[in-house]
């Protein structure tokens, strides 16, 4: 315990600096492996310390907290904070929330790290005039962070997180599938495309979210392998939008690429590349296919 303190109190400070509001810089490989392997160490050490009981408790609590962030992104307070400091009163009119509710919720944001009270001034400060600003997790839900997770907390849980209350009802039945029983369809592998399909508006919200993904395996991928000594040509299956894909080409003008993902997504691909990587076109070409099936993959 004595090593991991020590470790963390000198490496830390050091590797947040400059990290914290800056969503375009891409930490190295190593940095990367010593940030995770310095927070296993703190974790590990904070459960010795936690008697089992407390770390289920935990455990079962970490849904009211993703619950919580997701009202947060709902009402729109990130966007709000996106300014500088709100107080309370301002938040619930913003959100034409109730000042009990507001409270609460505002609450369960500080707590979850989200949103950081600002005291100021001398005496005591009624709850509704207190002031909040975003934290970083708060500043990574905010709609113009070009790696916000925004969409992707919110398609999270208002399409999957149903599933998975489902999967107790499919372990003794593998030929039931969570996703088909949340939501009555057939019990088949296309059922999560006819949900999107049904509904438009949580396809954006799809595509945008696990774009929001994209984007951020994107800027550690591209730095730590040698595409432009191994490849010619890269096959970017079930890619999406191809964010991955086009970014690739920016980076490696030798390079020709092809986007294959299942037909809806290639179609929402085309325009997307059309409008914002229009200089590309002549180095992508799209396939319709699905990765199930070898056959349409190029």
């Amino acid at each position: 315990l004595a090593v991991t303190a020590l470790v963390t109190l000198i490496l830390l400070p050091p590797l947040n600096t400059g990290i914290a509001h800056d969503f375009t810089r891409v930490p190295s490989w190593p940095e990367y492996t010593l940030r995770i392997t310095l927070s296993n160490w703190m974790r590990h050490a904070a459960d010795s310390l936690i008697p089992p009981a407390n770390r289920l408790l935990s455990r079962a609590f970490d849904l009211n907290r993703l619950v919580a962030t997701y009202c947060c992104v709902k009402v729109g307070w990130p966007d709000a904070l996106n300014s500088g400091a709100r107080s309370g009163r301002f938040l619930a009119n913003h959100s034409n929330m109730s000042k009990i509710m507001t409270r609460r919720l505002l609450r369960a944001c500080v707590v979850g790290g989200l949103f950081e009270e600002v005291r100021g001034g001398a005496g005591e400060v009624d709850d509704d005039d207190r002031l909040y600003t975003n934290t970083v997790l708060g500043d990574s839900l905010r709609e113009d962070n070009p790696f916000t997770l925004k969409h992707f907390l919110q398609f999270h849980v208002e399409d999957i997180a149903p599933g998975h209350l489902q999967l107790w009802n499919s372990l003794r039945d593998d030929s039931l599938i969570p996703f088909s029983l949340a939501y009555n369809y057939s019990h088949t592998s296309s059922s999560v495309w006819q949900y999107y399909q049904e509904r438009p508006g949580q396809m954006v919200q799809f595509v945008k979210g696990l774009g929001a993904l994209d984007e951020q395996n994107t800027r550690v991928l591209l730095h730590d392998f040698p595409w432009g000594s191994r490849c010619k040509a890269v096959i970017d299956v079930a890619g999406g939008r191809g964010i991955f894909l086009a970014n690739l080409l920016r980076k490696f003008p030798a390079m020709d690429g092809v986007l294959h993902d299942l037909p809806h997504a290639i179609d929402q691909a085309e325009p997307y590349w059309a409008e914002s990587h229009s200089g590309l076109l002549d180095r992508v070409s799209f396939a319709r296919g699905d990765f199930f099936d070898a056959a349409t993959i190029p």
